[in-house]
Parts: structure tokens; sequence; C-alpha cells
């Protein structure tokens, strides 16, 4: 009888975090940045059909970096969650904040489970506000990690080259 092998959990921690950091630096960057007036979105994709910036809801907007597959399933489930809760509710009650948690949530419990693999993504939803000062970045990470960004957000490809260029 064979004996199973050991895996300590910090080191597959690990190795999922390099192979979603990994797939997700092979792709093309994506820049988001706040002006004065708006929130400017740049990607580099060579593609003419496929998108990797949309529209989720008014004014709140979707993009991601990494494996196309991945990323437009979590965008199709944010557009629907945000339709929604504008019907149930009121459409002044979605915002970016919920729907960042809730790409959160979903990243963060993937990476989490001992699934085949986690999600090579990052995500950015940005929502443009009634004032300058009421724009919102939020970054999400592949691990579930939110990061509420100020003034520009830089997610796949060299990432912290662009952001230093930025900065």
């Amino acid at each position: 009888m064979s004996m199973p092998f050991y895996v300590s959990p910090e080191q597959m921690m690990k190795d999922r975090a390099d192979y979603a950091r990994k797939g997700i630096a092979r792709g093309r960057a994506l820049v988001a940045m706040q002006t004065a007036t708006a929130i400017v979105i740049v990607a580099e994709n060579p593609s003419t059909t496929l998108r990797k910036v949309s529209e989720i809801y008014d004014r709140i907007a979707f993009a991601g970096v990494g494996k196309y597959n991945e990323f437009d399933q979590l965008r199709v489930a944010g557009v629907r969650a945000a339709e929604l809760r504008g019907y149930q509710y009121s459409r002044l009650d979605v915002d970016a904040r919920s729907l960042a948690n809730q790409y959160a949530q979903v990243l963060g419990d993937v990476f989490s489970t001992m699934g085949p693999k986690p999600l090579e993504v990052e995500l950015l939803v940005a929502e443009v506000g009634d004032t300058p000062a009421a724009d919102r970045l939020f970054h999400i990470l592949y691990d579930g990690t939110l990061l509420d960004e100020k003034r520009f957000c830089v997610l796949g490809g060299d990432a912290e080259g662009i952001a230093g260029r930025l900065a």
C-alpha cells in the first residue's frame, strides 16, 4: 500500500497563487485612470470581437485581464446581478462597491477551495460618480483580495512597470 503524499496548506496556496499570477502576467495590460471629468480605461487587445472592457450597469464599467472565458463568465454574472438588484429595488441601489464585493467573494471561494485550479483573472469595477471625488476604482485580485484604488489602476501584463511609470 502506498502512502498518500502530503502538501502543507501554505505550500498549496503559494502554488495556486503562483499559477494564477503566471497566467495573468502572460496577458496584455489594462490601465484605468481617473480624470477631472471621467474614468478612462485603456486595454491592449488584438481581438476585434472579444472585449476586455464593457459596461455592467449605468455608470459602472467592468474590465478583466487573464483568461477571457473566465472573466467573461464573471462579467455576465455581474450584469445579471446588477439588473436583478436594479429591478427588485431601485436603479440607485446598484453600485460598484457591492458588485466588487460579490466578485471578491466568488474569486476568494474559488481560490481557497481545493478545486482543480484558481481562476486566472484580475478584475476592475469602476464607477463614475456625480463628482470626481465620488468616482470609484475597485481592483479584484485572483484570490479575492479587493483593493480600493485611487487615481489609477493597472492590471495584468507588466503591471508593476506600468504603475511605476504612472506614479
